[in-house]
């Protein structure tokens, strides 16, 4: 029986997309209760090591690793661009004080934090990030997985996930977790892709649903969650959170990644400039939600 790992439900329904990793089958469901969509079954520890290996870095193509036709380290540098916006919305709520990335990555944001006046330090679970940070940057990261961090409940101002929650087999209790490791009054902030969110995923869901087809997905399955607005709210508030705010974002049409057959490559690009206009203008339609959450 399928559990929803946002609600707890048993009532699903397929989601029209799947994934093939290490001879397995994963289909996506939706909770009929809720709508989170999840993958299932979910990945194992060892199914996780494969995935999270230093491919996952030094990948350099669509296909695989850092979901983008560069390496990781390259998208991270081109991705700078959003850290100012990010950041501004942390400020508004905690300006200074100890901040805490969970999935750091090769620590680029974590050192602009740093020189915009934190004190910061973080925890990534691929040895070559971690490596990065300490080496490039100077930076206080642990190795490890956040599921394995022994909490020190209080303890910090801010704490940041990017792109994280996506990839967490238990997105719920890791975010309670981390609710409580910061301060009264601290920011737990959240940063996450929402591809059926954006005119393209709605289209392509509604499509497929219609013709009673499905997407197998090239890429492994990093995604075992799938966020829309209403979910990520759901969950940050799920969590105990006294508060919550969820941002809209979305990357500028230059900025896309292009998966898929011509018609799909032409259909993305074509929808993903009305698309732009709609987010930036009224908020709506993002393919990136940020979610704060203040305790």
């Amino acid at each position: 029986m399928t559990t929803c790992p946002l609600c707890q439900q048993t009532v699903t329904r397929d989601f029209p997309i799947t994934y093939e990793f290490n001879n397995k089958q994963y289909q996506a469901k939706q909770c009929s209760h809720c709508t989170f969509v999840f993958l299932d079954p979910r990945l194992t520890a060892d199914e996780l090591r494969l995935l999270y290996s230093d491919e996952y870095f030094l990948h350099d193509g669509a296909d695989s690793g850092a979901h983008s036709a560069s390496d990781y380290e390259t998208a991270a540098i081109k991705g700078s661009v959003k850290f100012p916006e990010i950041l501004g919305w942390i400020r508004r709520f905690k300006p200074s004080g100890d901040f805490f990335e969970i999935g750091c990555g090769m620590g680029y944001f974590l050192e602009y934090a740093r020189k915009h006046g934190y004190a910061v330090s973080g925890i990534e679970y691929a040895e070559l990030g971690v490596r990065t940070c300490r080496e490039k940057f100077g930076l206080d990261v642990r190795r490890g997985s956040f599921e394995e961090l022994a909490p020190e409940p209080g303890r910090y101002d801010v704490i940041f996930m990017g792109d994280v929650l996506e990839h967490l087999i238990e997105p719920l209790e890791m975010l309670t977790k981390a609710r409580s490791m910061v301060k009264a009054s601290g920011v737990v902030a959240l940063e996450v892709p929402s591809m059926f969110n954006s005119l393209t995923g709605r289209c392509a869901t509604v499509g497929m649903r219609l013709f009673g087809t499905k997407k197998k997905m090239t890429l492994p399955p990093y995604h075992v969650n799938e966020f829309t607005p209403k979910t990520l709210r759901a969950i940050i508030e799920r969590a105990g959170f006294r508060e919550t705010l969820i941002i809209q974002r979305i990357k500028p049409p230059s900025a896309i990644t292009l998966r898929g057959s011509g018609f799909e490559k032409a259909v993305k690009k074509i929808l993903h400039y009305p698309n732009y206009g709609l987010t930036k203008s009224l908020g709506v339609f993002g393919d990136r939600l940020l979610g704060i959450g203040i305790k």
